[in-house]
C-alpha cells in the first residue's frame, strides 16, 4: 500500500479515467464534503476578482456550518487514530516502504496535536465573527447578498484583492489544520487499494461489502465514453447502474449492454 508515491490511481487519470467516489460511513461523507468546498476556496483564492472572493468566502462559511453538524474534530481524531493503528502494524514489514511509513506516521502524529487544538470548538472563530455572520444570515435568500441588501459586504468586495485576502488567510487559518488532516486521511484511504477490471452485466453489478472494512468506493470509467455510474449503497452491498447521458435537456438513460469499468475497494 505505501510503496506507491502517489494515488495508484493517478497515472490513469489525466487522459484515460474519470472517477467516481461513493462513501459507505457517515464519517468519509462528510470528509468528502470538506474536501470539496476546500478545493473550490483555494481554487477561488488563487484569483483576485470580487466574484472569485465571493465563491471563496462562500465556500469558507459552508464548512463552518458542515463543522455545526455534530463533531467533526472528535470524528477527523477517532480516524487519525484507526489510521495510526494500522499503520503501525505495518512497520518492518518487508513488503512496506519503511521510509515512507515513518514520514506518514510522524505527520499523522503532527496532525493529531494540531487537530486537539486550544480545546475550544473547531470553528468558533467563524462562528463569532459578527461580519460573517451578516453575509451567513443573507446565503439562504436567493441573491440575498446583492448589493443593496449587505452593503458592508459590497464595501469589502471593493477593496483591492491585496487587502481581502488576507482577510481570509486569517479566517482560514483556525480550520488549516482539518483541510490538511482530512486531505491526508482521503490520500491513504484512496491509494489503499488498487483498482480491479470488472463487467457491469448489462448495465448493472453488485457486490457484497462491508462499510467497516471497506468505507470508499471508487469506479472508473473511461474519460471519452458517454456512461456514467449510479451507486447506492446498503449495510452489506452496493449495486452500481450504469446510465448513459443525453443531450442537455434529455434523461439519462440505462444502460442495457455489458459494461467494462475498474473498481476501487479503498481498505483504509
Amino acid at each position: 500500500m505505501l510503496n506507491a508515491e502517489q494515488d495508484p490511481v493517478a497515472e490513469l487519470l489525466p487522459v484515460e479515467w474519470l472517477v467516481y467516489e461513493q462513501p459507505l460511513t457517515e464519517r468519509i461523507r462528510t470528509f468528502l464534503r470538506l474536501e470539496f468546498l476546500f478545493e473550490q476556496c483555494e481554487h477561488h483564492l488563487r484569483l483576485t476578482s470580487p466574484w472569485d472572493s465571493r465563491a471563496a468566502l462562500g465556500a469558507i462559511l459552508e464548512i463552518g456550518a458542515l463543522l455545526t453538524r455534530g463533531d467533526v474534530r472528535t470524528e477527523v481524531l477517532k480516524e487519525l487514530e484507526r489510521c495510526l493503528y494500522f499503520l503501525n502494524r505495518l512497520a518492518g514489514s518487508p513488503e512496506v516502504d519503511n521510509a515512507r511509513l515513518q514520514s506518514v506516521l510522524a505527520e499523522l502524529e503532527t496532525l493529531r496535536k494540531a487537530m486537539n487544538g486550544d480545546g475550544r470548538p473547531l470553528g468558533q472563530m467563524l462562528k463569532d465573527n459578527e461580519f460573517l455572520n451578516t453575509i451567513r444570515n443573507r446565503m439562504a435568500i436567493p441573491g440575498g447578498t446583492c448589493q443593496f441588501d449587505l452593503p458592508v459586504y459590497h464595501a469589502w468586495l471593493s477593496q483591492p484583492h491585496s487587502r481581502r485576502n488576507p482577510d481570509m488567510q486569517a479566517w482560514l487559518e483556525e480550520i488549516r489544520p482539518l483541510r490538511d488532516t482530512i486531505s491526508l486521511l482521503l490520500a491513504l484511504s484512496r491509494e489503499s487499494a488498487m483498482p480491479t477490471r470488472e463487467v457491469a452485466e448489462q448495465g448493472m453489478f453488485m457486490r457484497v461489502l462491508d462499510a467497516a472494512s471497506c468505507p470508499l468506493v471508487r469506479v472508473m470509467v473511461p474519460a471519452t465514453s458517454s456512461v456514467f455510474p449510479e451507486i447506492s449503497a446498503g449495510r452489506q452491498r452496493i449495486t452500481i447502474h450504469f446510465l448513459e447521458r443525453q443531450e442537455a435537456g434529455g434523461r439519462a438513460q440505462l444502460v442495457k449492454s455489458d459494461i467494462s469499468f475498474r473498481l476501487v475497494c479503498c481498505q483504509l
